[in-house]
């Protein structure tokens, strides 16, 4: 019978048992094949061994999986429907008549897999039996349309162990963990979380803080999820610290069977995804949002080969669209190298950052920004995103963290665009603070006087006439709504009136200056011109 497809090797399965012992080398028969169905089978503490069923597009067998070759099922590289050449294998019948068929070297074919199983193929062993049956065995002499004794439920088939979260455990489930979800006001990120006290012999162990839960200082609530402490503590998946834990049976958890863990918002939202990851052969979902929050959970579980997976996708991820939100979720986990990293790329980058960036900034960050020696921004860009982090943070800026962001070292100038807005906000911060800084010399306030008062007629004249002139159109054209420095207080209204009008002053004399210099010039080309003529004439 010929195979459903090119892909598979014709009657490959028949070439697996053709006959006993190791086969290998260019001599021996290498079918290429097709993997429908893949299972892990654990086999010690410490390793599992996965069970493969191959087929050639007719026929299918069970294959046991050399343990050598098990990197490539857990990084996904031989999965379900992946086509493989089989290099090196091994047939043998024990005495039983148990027919194994293990593989030790494969080739994995093609860049990709497809999407589902290869013709209709059928257990070559089933096949076997039935051509080397006696005719006359048992069936002869049983009633074959009598009904079997044993009714069969398709209800009956066993089901894989789960984790479940509420009050009713699933199957078979013999410990339960309780998580608190930890939210903080602020941007304060949490001290310390303490995990058991787990020691074994002399080996560090971890810190029990469970008694510690009530005297934190945030709002918090409570799930449960019930779970099997084989699946916790077994397996390429497990987790180191549930593995220590459940060998510590003197331990007062265990009188309740009961772990209490308290978790950030984030990582308590990703703990399921966390779960679903050790109990199945599927990959947690990375994203921005989660991928900190789940490298805390690897860590904090033990769970070294997630881990890797979640700090290479950090560092695929990571770029000046998604710092600012590492940068956040870092201070919550205390990743020190994830923050200097989102705060060296916002500081050398920041006058590409954009208002929605802006937003996720706390103001400990936008401050740490602005000390960092990376920072690369013009003085009056930098005061326009100073002006734009002020807009979108409403008065969470304090007087402390302006002064520091403007100081004139890292802002020399203010733009025009920023200077009244930037002085409002100036002003208002010294009212907050109940200070007066109008003597102090370069403070932010002066700086937004100076440019305000060289740009007088952008900042100050142009609004004036705009809204004071009766032509509609002359108002429209100069595009002016609002009088801002009328916000201001009185003092500072007159200050800035009276130094424009002294800068109008000055700009008008200049002007005189040059209009006389000008009338000068002429009278004089007209006189030599005069006296040209005369000696022309004579």
């Amino acid at each position: 019978m010929m195979s459903s497809s090119p892909l598979l090797t014709n009657n490959g399965i028949l070439d697996l048992i053709e006959s006993e012992g190791i086969k290998s080398g260019r001599h021996a028969k290498q079918p290429t094949l097709q993997i429908i169905n893949i299972r892990r089978v654990p086999a010690n503490a410490l390793t599992d061994v996965y069970w493969a069923v191959l087929s050639d597009g007719t026929n299918s067998i069970e294959v046991v999986i050399s343990t050598h070759l098990s990197h490539l099922v857990q990084s996904g590289q031989l999965e379900q429907h992946s086509i493989v050449t089989i290099k090196t294998y091994q047939y043998n019948v024990t005495d039983d008549n148990i027919h194994i068929v293990s593989i030790s070297e494969v080739e994995i074919c093609g860049d990709t897999t497809p999407e589902e199983k290869i013709g209709n193929p059928v257990s070559i062993l089933d096949t076997l039996h039935k051509k080397n049956s006696v005719k006359n065995d048992g069936d002869h002499y049983f009633n074959l349309d009598e009904d079997d004794e044993w009714e069969y439920d398709d209800e009956d088939k066993e089901e894989p162990l789960t984790w479940s979260e509420g009050d009713e455990p699933s199957n078979f489930c013999d410990w339960t963990i309780k998580v608190q979800r930890i939210e903080q006001d602020g941007d304060t990120a949490l001290k310390s979380q303490g995990k058991h006290n787990i020691k074994q012999g002399g080996k560090r162990g971890k810190e029990n803080n469970s008694n510690k839960n009530e005297e934190l200082c945030f709002k918090s609530n409570i799930k449960c999820y019930h779970v099997h402490k084989a699946i916790l503590s077994v397996g390429p998946r497990r987790s180191d610290y549930f593995a220590t834990l459940f060998k510590q049976s003197h331990l007062s958890e265990f009188a309740t069977s009961t772990s209490h863990i308290p978790l950030q918002a984030s990582a308590a939202d990703s703990f399921p995804a966390l779960l679903d990851y050790i109990y199945t052969e599927n990959m947690i979902k990375f994203s921005t949002k989660n991928a900190t929050a789940i490298r805390h959970l690897a860590h904090y579980f033990g769970m070294r080969p997630l881990w890797k997976q979640t700090s290479a996708f950090i560092r695929g991820d990571f770029s000046l669209d998604t710092a600012a939100t590492y940068l956040s979720e870092a201070i919550i986990y205390h990743d020190e190298k994830l923050e200097l990293a989102s705060i060296a790329i916002l500081a050398e980058n920041i006058e590409e950052i954009n208002r929605r960036t802006l937003t996720k900034l706390s103001p400990s960050s936008f401050e740490r920004i602005f000390a960092s020696p990376r920072l690369k921004c013009r003085s009056r860009k930098l005061s326009d995103i100073v002006l734009k982090y002020c807009q979108t943070q409403g008065g969470s800026v304090d007087m402390s963290l302006l002064m520091k962001c403007t100081r004139s070292e890292v802002m020399p100038s203010v733009s025009r665009k920023a200077a009244l807005p930037l002085l409002k906000v100036a002003v208002a911060g010294e009212e907050k603070a109940g200070v007066d800084m109008s003597n102090t010399h370069n403070v932010l306030r002066a700086r937004c006087v100076e440019t305000c008062v060289e740009e007088w007629k952008e900042t100050l004249a142009k609004p004036l006439l705009a809204l004071e002139c009766r032509d509609k159109n002359i108002s429209r054209i100069l595009g002016a709504s609002s009088l801002e420095h009328r916000d201001l207080p009185l003092a500072i209204q007159v200050e800035l009136l009276e130094k424009a009008l002294c800068a109008a002053k000055i700009e008008l004399d200049d002007v005189k200056a040059e209009l006389l210099f000008r009338e000068e010039q002429v009278e004089e080309f007209m006189k030599k011109g005069k006296l040209s003529g005369k000696s022309s004439s004579e």
